[in-house]
């Protein structure tokens, strides 16, 4: 360290003499080190590597000794010159690189000299931790080097072959150009090669014919999915994560889990509850309520609402209300978390491969997607500022204010779009300005709960979903040949026929149960908005969350020479299209880390795996949903499950029992006949089975029949009929 190793020895030590005795005690360190860190593992035993004399705490010696270990001692040694190279805390010192941040930091503390040394510390540590190397899209490691083999060429047996026959003229073909260009990876562009391990599509179509689903019969044929390989699609996820699907589907889990709901703004199904909106606008005057349609995507008809004619005007407006005109309405969040007086949401990637049982992975990589107008309440003049209150980028990227990232991972970054890591960093200056630590695990935690939740909500829907199209797609059986006569020998066995036969049906039962079974997975993009307490709040979920990694830059702004495209992205605006720094390094960890997962390798760094039994609903209430969806399948699935005939040989177990009344179960049936959210009409065939939800509403007014269910609340007697009817 040279002349300067003193003077510096003197600060470090002063900053962490907490209680200025000119002593540091170990309760001096552990503070100091949960003001670097935010964790202490490790100091009791780094505290007694240089406490020499065994006195608990270090005289200034002893402290510079432990900062600055000696060189390798000349002739003769030293006193204090007892070198820790080598020591498990030194290795964690040296390879987290703190030993020069923490003199660095101590130099710059001793320079500024702030009234408040350690608040300013908070605020270093927070704009310069050293961060983790990202890994571009040109030098990860290959799937293959992973495995222990060498890096596989493209056509060698080791790489992951992955079929983009569907994708071919699709937004995320240049992403998936950049991860399967690097070495291990092959991108098939052959939709009749049945070699890949993963299967890429992008729409429903695609997807049901590689499932060889009868529904595609008038398309050009491709091999069914092989039995090894995954699907990037989950059956009736895309119509589920409709915005009004995806309500009805969480309302059934706050009905029997309201404890668990503090992430879901108050909402109204429109236009069924407008006049329930209507009474709340009124007994809550001040408040604003968002609209979005059912089935709006980039921002499109949003509208902020303060009153009941506020309301109707912009509801009038609209060219199909009340003739097929669906809606969310919700609370407005008041106080959003702002970062530089501007309100943004997250774009959190969620990995779903499996929902029986449920299991997915979180990214830890995102996007923070900003507003280009500073924050302001909503009030009437300034409620139609779609730059002030959406933070959706397909409506930012057109404003003036939309700033593009130079250094995505630049904690000073101003950029309208950023990672998920770099707003995690200045959200912790942030808190640390105001004397505030941020708890980053505290943080994923919270998601986590949000994501488990969610996910809980719609299995009951995924499990019917899937099992209707895995059995529609399940390949069909050859005819076999019929016996042109019977032999003696057939006559002979003729008695045993009917043992037989029954054996026949419990094969073909078996075949049923074991039949096609797609593996399938689905990357979700979770939007959601953080308060000013740091609590994620549920926007929506996508189930096709957008993979572009380019961005529109204006003629005017872009390089000389530059031509323009001809499509409409901004409005008709001149401009051409760039790869966004941001969307390419977000987007690829997300995507090749989920390529991994499904692949069964490690789970990557980036990933972290959902606890589900930390977050998801205890033992009785997951059984009362799986029971739900599995009664709506007895009952004869979408066709036949809102009839009498259906609904009544689903409950036929609490009918026998004398405690439902069939005809109350008729009358019921016949209520809930014309009403609910079902769709109808012609439909893509991965429909998401809605009428699950729909019947668990119809089997909760008539648990409420029952006798003796007057005295029980309704989730126990929704338990004890369903009790009653389990078909197992």
């Amino acid at each position: 360290m040279g002349t300067s190793e003193p003077d510096t020895a003197k600060i470090i030590f002063d900053a962490c003499d907490a209680d200025r005795d000119g002593l540091v005690s170990r309760s001096d360190l552990e503070a100091t080190l949960r003001k670097l860190a935010g964790k202490h593992e490790g100091s009791r035993a780094l505290f007694a590597t240089f406490d020499k004399d065994g006195d608990g705490a270090l005289e200034y010696q002893e402290f510079v000794d432990a900062v600055f270990p000696s060189k390798p001692a000349s002739d003769g040694g030293g006193a204090g010159e007892a070198s820790t190279a080598g020591s498990p805390e030194r290795d964690y010192f040296a390879s987290h690189g703190l030993g020069h941040f923490v003199v660095e930091m101590a130099q710059a503390v001793g320079k500024a000299r702030p009234e408040d040394p350690h608040t300013w510390m908070m605020q270093y540590l927070a704009k310069h931790r050293p961060r983790k190397q990202q890994k571009s899209a040109n030098d990860s490691a290959s799937p293959s080097a992973e495995a222990g083999g060498g890096k596989a060429a493209k056509g060698s047996k080791q790489a992951i072959r992955v079929n983009i026959s569907a994708v071919v003229r699709k937004s995320p073909k240049k992403l998936l150009d950049a991860i399967l260009g690097e070495p291990g990876w092959e991108a098939v562009d052959s939709a009749g090669d049945t070699k890949c391990q993963i299967y890429f599509t992008w729409d429903s179509k695609a997807f049901l014919q590689r499932l060889g689903h009868p529904s595609c019969t008038g398309l050009e044929p491709v091999p069914q999915l092989p039995e090894s390989a995954w699907v990037n699609r989950l059956p009736g996820m895309g119509h589920l994560c409709d915005k009004v699907n995806m309500a009805l589907a969480l309302r059934l889990l706050q009905g029997l889990w309201p404890t668990k709901f503090r992430f879901w703004p108050k909402s109204w199904l429109l236009p069924a509850e407008t006049d329930k909106l209507r009474s709340w606008l009124r007994k809550h005057s001040g408040n604003t309520v968002i609209v979005k349609p059912s089935d709006g995507s980039l921002g499109e008809g949003i509208f902020l609402a303060q009153s009941n004619s506020d309301l109707d005007a912009k509801l009038l407006a609209k060219p199909n209300w009340g003739a097929g005109y669906y809606a969310l309405a919700q609370k407005y969040l008041p106080d959003p978390l702002l970062i530089s007086g501007l309100k943004f949401d997250l774009r959190l990637y969620v990995v779903v491969t499996s929902t029986d049982p449920p299991q997915a992975y979180l990214c830890r990589e995102g996007l923070a997607r900003f507003c280009t107008a500073k924050y302001e309440a909503p009030t009437a003049a300034n409620a139609n500022q779609h730059y002030m209150h959406l933070t959706n980028y397909s409506v930012n990227k057109k404003s003036a204010g939309f700033v593009k990232a130079t250094d995505p991972f630049d904690v000073e970054s101003q950029a309208s779009k950023r990672p998920l890591s770099t707003l995690l960093r200045q959200i912790e200056a942030q808190e640390a300005a105001e004397g505030r630590l941020f708890d980053e695990q505290r943080f994923f935690k919270a998601c986590e709960e949000v994501v488990v939740v969610l996910l809980q909500a719609i299995a009951p829907v995924l499990n019917v979903t899937y099992d209707r199209v895995a059995k529609e797609a399940k390949p069909k059986p050859k005819a076999k040949a019929k016996a042109k006569g019977r032999t003696s020998r057939s006559r002979k066995r003729a008695d045993d026929s009917d043992e037989e036969d029954e054996e026949e049906e419990e094969d073909d039962e078996d075949d049923d149960e074991n039949g096609f079974a797609p593996q399938c997975f689905q990357m979700l993009g979770v939007d959601v908005l953080l308060d000013e307490k740091l609590q994620p709040w549920l926007l929506e979920i996508n189930g096709r969350p957008s993979m572009d990694i380019e961005e529109p830059v204006r003629l005017s702004e872009a390089p000389e020479g530059t031509r323009r495209c001809p499509c409409r992205d901004m409005d008709g605006e001149e401009h051409a299209h760039f790869v966004s720094k941001v969307d390419l390094m977000v987007k690829t960890a997300a995507m090749r880390g989920a390529f991994d997962i499904v692949l069964g390798r490690k789970v990557p760094e980036q990933y972290q795996e959902l606890n589900f039994d930390a977050h998801g609903p205890d033992g009785d209430l997951s059984g009362t949903l799986q029971l739900i969806a599995r009664l709506y399948q007895v009952a004869g699935g979408a066709d036949k499950a809102f009839t009498t005939y259906g609904v009544r040989r689903a409950l036929k177990g609490a009918i026998d029992s004398g405690d439902l009344s069939a005809h109350d179960v008729d009358a019921a049936v016949t209520r809930w006949k014309h009403q609910g959210y079902r769709q109808t009409g012609d439909l893509e065939k991965d429909t998401a089975e809605i009428g699950v939800l729909d019947f668990a509403g119809l089997l909760q007014e008539v648990a409420m029949m029952r006798k003796g269910a007057e005295e029980e609340e309704a989730m126990e007697a929704l338990s004890s009929l369903l009790e009653d009817c389990d078909p197992d």
